[in-house]
């Protein structure tokens, strides 16, 4: 007879293949994916508005340094004369694209001092920098015209314009960093007709600053302005970490 003990069914089930697995499967898969399509039109509206609101901010360029928890100082583009706080220079209408900007010619210096509040962590200059007309390579002493900036007397950058070609050298200081992108290196800006410009954007950032920044940008050109020139423009200051003056 038989052995029909409770080991022996479990036994023959356990050994059994029959059946139909793919039912079970089937009923499984369908849950989940009705459990995806839920979810989806859960997350859906927010995911969607979430990506509408990270193109706007991109679109509207909202997301550059000066919108990173700086907090905003001085804002200028010499529109109509106004050079307030500057010193030295001229502010003129170069026509073209570049229009009104404060200039400096040959042997000409001028400079801004940007207060820093106590307990600031970054204190940051933000300009574009722009080399006008015939600057070039002048043999015997004086070499390429340049325009050198400097921090408290400490020079942190040397912009070289030879044949219209605009070039940086930025020496190491420390807590300080200079960032200079060519934005235009060879083209007619405005200025002379007969000649090129160029122009950068030039981002200077000083970390823990312990007093007051005196910034300054020297021309060592060698002809008049309406010949040749260096200006700036659209100038920024911004700092973070500080609570007030």
């Amino acid at each position: 007879m038989p052995t029909t003990t409770p080991a022996h069914f479990i036994a023959r089930f356990v050994a059994d293949e029959r059946g139909a697995i793919t039912v079970d499967w089937t009923v499984l898969t369908a849950s989940l994916a009705g459990l995806g399509l839920a979810s989806m039109g859960v997350v859906s509206g927010g995911v969607q508005n979430l990506s509408t609101d990270i193109g706007n901010h991109l679109s509207t360029n909202d997301w550059n340094l000066f919108d990173n928890g700086m907090i905003p100082g001085v804002s200028l583009d010499f529109t109509g004369g106004d050079m307030t706080g500057w010193f030295g220079g001229q502010v003129m209408d170069m026509g073209g694209e570049i229009g009104e900007l404060l200039v400096v010619g040959a042997g000409e210096v001028t400079g801004f001092l940007m207060e820093v509040a106590e307990g600031t962590e970054q204190a940051v200059m933000q300009f574009d920098l722009i080399a006008g007309d015939s600057l070039d390579y002048n043999p015997g002493a004086t070499g390429y015209d340049t325009a050198t900036l400097t921090l408290n007397g400490v020079t942190v950058a040397i912009a070289t314009d030879g044949n219209q070609h605009l070039n940086f050298q930025i020496p190491q200081v420390d807590g300080t960093t200079v960032e200079a992108t060519v934005m235009v290196a060879n083209a007619h800006l405005g200025g002379s007709a007969n000649w090129q410009d160029g122009s950068a954007s030039v981002t200077i950032i000083v970390d823990d600053p312990t007093h007051d920044l005196h910034f300054e940008l020297q021309s060592n050109a060698n002809q008049g302005i309406n010949d040749e020139f260096w200006g700036i423009d659209n100038f920024e200051t911004a700092t973070s970490g500080a609570t007030g003056f």
